[in-house]
């Protein structure tokens, strides 16, 4: 998938500035111990997701370095690893739901993977430490029977919604929208769903197209090769820990979880109304002409579902719009400005800046770092 592809990469970006390096790519299979062997190579970088006991030892107990592409597991117990900080993944999910106000969450897993068991744990920490129950269903880590389709199906239909629901990945985020479909669930108003790893692809073919959890995997690959690059140097490694967790990019909102839940309805309707008009400079006052209520009215309301004032949800909604256009598109900063309802591209820094403490500039080249070569 993206991901393993991202990683490849960024492996591919570190050797192609090691004159001496010579990659290959060897997949999972009965004869790769016997090519390890043949080849002997000076090291090896692996994940340990499909590899057999019989190969995942093979690669440990070679004479040569292994480093592990991925989060630390039992499995790889004292080899050094790069990977994603799933736990980051899993809380950066319940934060943005939590912020979207809604009650009720679920969490759709992969038995037995590690990955997923962390991206679920910190997922319901959060919302428990916030006062909320999730429901969880396990995934088999082999293809699903008819059995469990239906199961799964079952279990969609029984949630009390509307529901907030985090899948471990893009791959089951897609599986999700097609049964919801199916079952006549609607997404996002029955299910808001948000999967991880942002796998183009995937969320943009999938109708309606999913929400996803941006990640940095092309860094893990490069951070990886790196890393190996000083294990083969003689630096010392220390191998009963992860030796870099990579935390997650950001939320990337599609159709899947746009729309705004709160108790009042009020609140929700001006909510779409400034989503729908934010590239044209709105103000507190048009926005309160536009929904047909007074503006001391909408004040009071949002300061008591929101917690902020429609001034500072303009505000905030305008640096989404304006990190989303930063990272999903070249376009330049005054053609930014334009479709975020800033004037012109001073304007847009100094209220970016105030926002976040950084330029637009320092945004786009620090959260794209996953997707480029970072600074040697």
């Amino acid at each position: 998938m993206e991901y393993e592809r991202d990683v490849l990469r960024g492996i591919r970006d570190f050797a192609a500035k090691e004159p001496t390096w010579l990659i290959r790519l060897e997949p999972p299979g009965r004869a790769l111990a016997h090519f390890l062997r043949e080849w002997r190579p000076h090291g090896v970088l692996f994940q340990a997701a499909g590899l057999s006991p019989a190969a995942l030892k093979a690669v440990k107990s070679g004479p040569w370095p292994a480093l592990h592409v991925s989060d630390a597991t039992a499995a790889v117990a004292g080899v050094p690893c790069v990977g994603m900080d799933n736990a980051a993944i899993g809380r950066m999910a319940a934060t943005y739901f939590l912020e979207r106000r809604y009650r009720h969450f679920a969490f759709v897993g992969i038995a037995a993977a590690g990955f997923s068991e962390r991206r679920g744990l910190a997922f319901s920490e959060a919302l428990i430490a916030a006062g909320h129950e999730i429901d969880r269903f396990e995934l088999p880590e082999s293809r699903s029977s008819s059995e469990t389709e239906s199961a799964l199906r079952q279990w969609l239909m029984s949630l009390e919604k509307p529901c907030a629901l985090f899948a471990t990945h893009d791959e089951c985020s897609l599986r999700l929208a097609t049964l919801c479909r199916d079952a006549d669930i609607g997404i996002p108003e029955d299910i808001a769903l948000l999967g991880v790893d942002n796998d183009t692809l995937i969320c943009e073919l999938a109708w309606p197209k999913l929400s996803s959890i941006a990640v940095p995997s092309r860094r893990v690959g490069f951070e990886a090769a790196r890393q190996l690059k000083r294990i083969l140097a003689g630096e010392a490694v220390d191998g009963a820990k992860p030796s870099l967790l990579l935390a997650p990019s950001r939320v990337i909102t599609r159709h899947s979880t746009d729309e705004h839940r709160t108790d009042d309805e009020l609140v929700n309707r001006a909510l779409a109304y400034l989503r729908d008009r934010i590239r044209g400079g709105i103000n507190v006052d048009e926005l309160a002409r536009g929904i047909g209520a007074s503006r001391r009215l909408i004040e009071r309301r949002f300061r008591l579902t929101l917690g902020r004032t429609p001034l500072e949800e303009i505000q905030r909604t305008r640096i989404d719009r304006a990190k989303s256009l930063l990272l999903e598109s070249d376009d330049s900063l005054g053609a930014i400005a334009s479709q975020c309802g800033c004037a012109d591209a001073s304007q847009l820094v100094l209220r970016f800046r105030r926002a976040t403490g950084q330029t637009p500039g320092e945004f786009r080249s620090r959260m794209k770092s996953g997707n480029r070569n970072p600074a040697p």
